[in-house]
């Protein structure tokens, strides 16, 4: 009888904890947001509200940094005078610190104040598709360089040292955004998290779909059909794979295609020597801001830039 009634109270205790403690079914969801489709996965426990906690944050940062919002944080920076500190949220900081970092250590190939020159040019959708003058080019490039740009960790100020000077955070917002949303699902229960912000992919946790717990992220064979994969890079625990490539956007002109990775110090489309470059980090904002560089830069001195910051770099094959 103790036995019978000692075999009932474990059974009981075990189905108790699985209503307790069981883990949903996993959740998913799409958006819109900055400028790109962001897919947002979670499993574990509370995965709905871990994805809705991603999504929250995602707009936050997309409500500081967009360009063509006038009550946005860079908009503010972009209308002030020279020698004005300029007040930053917590996301814009954190974005403009690691960017001017990248910016220093790859001499000025990736530069978030390219926003002068890269506003000449039709990316977005306008249907005027034209080609700025080499006139347009020269005048809006005396506004261009990050020595132009002092920031202070310590006030979260941003100060331009010239009229004109404008930022663009679009090369380096997606990466920070997976990171910050990735902290956010943790923080929500989270067992793991897969975001996928149009070519910014971050994972953390163990994948449920493999024994080894490890993730694969595919590296799109540049202008070929989406989920054509040259090779693959794999994550254990948490990790990002950003990746930059001539391929993602661009217009064709008299017979000539202009993508959209600018050179800064040109002014024009950077003629590189690969097609697409991939970065593996811990972080995906550093990825993020690495692979335009790297893309600039070409395989040596891109490999060389990465390794600086402990990232992996894989540009495609020519």
């Amino acid at each position: 009888m103790k036995r019978a009634v000692l075999c009932l109270l474990i059974l009981c205790m075990l189905l108790g904890g699985c209503r307790i403690h069981r883990r949903e079914k996993p959740y998913f969801e799409t958006r819109f947001l900055l400028d790109t489709v962001c897919t947002v996965r979670a499993g574990g426990e509370n995965p709905k509200e871990a994805v809705l906690a991603a999504f929250s944050v995602i707009e936050e940062i997309q409500n500081a940094v967009n360009f063509y919002d006038e009550n946005s944080v860079v908009s503010a920076f972009n209308r002030a005078a020279a020698h004005v500190p300029v007040s930053l949220d917590a996301h814009t900081a954190a974005i403009a610190e690691t960017a001017l970092t990248v910016s220093a250590a790859s001499d000025g190939a990736f530069d978030i104040t390219v926003a002068p020159v890269s506003r000449l040019w039709p990316f977005h959708g306008e249907e005027d598709l034209t080609v700025p003058s080499e006139t347009e080019i020269s005048e809006a490039e005396k506004k261009v360089g990050y020595q132009k740009l002092i920031f202070s960790k310590e006030n979260g100020t941003l100060t331009k040292t010239e009229d004109g000077v404008m930022i663009d955070l679009g090369g380096a917002a997606k990466g920070y955004a997976a990171d910050a949303a990735a902290d956010a699902m943790r923080q929500s229960g989270a067992a793991w998290g897969l975001l996928d912000l149009g070519g910014n992919v971050y994972a953390f946790g163990k994948n449920p779909n493999r024994r080894d717990g490890s993730w694969q992220v595919g590296i799109q064979v540049p202008y070929a059909a989406a989920g054509t994969y040259e090779e693959s890079v794999t994550v254990t625990d948490c990790g990002a794979v950003v990746s930059s490539g001539t391929y993602q956007r661009g217009f064709a002109y008299d017979g000539v295609y202009y993508h959209h990775v600018l050179d800064p110090k040109s002014g024009y489309p950077a003629k590189t020597e690969t097609e697409g470059v991939s970065i593996a980090a811990k972080s995906a904002l550093v990825a993020d801001c690495l692979s335009t560089a790297c893309l600039i830069l070409g395989r040596e001195s891109g490999t060389a830039l990465a390794n600086r910051f402990g990232a992996e770099s894989y540009f495609s094959r020519e």
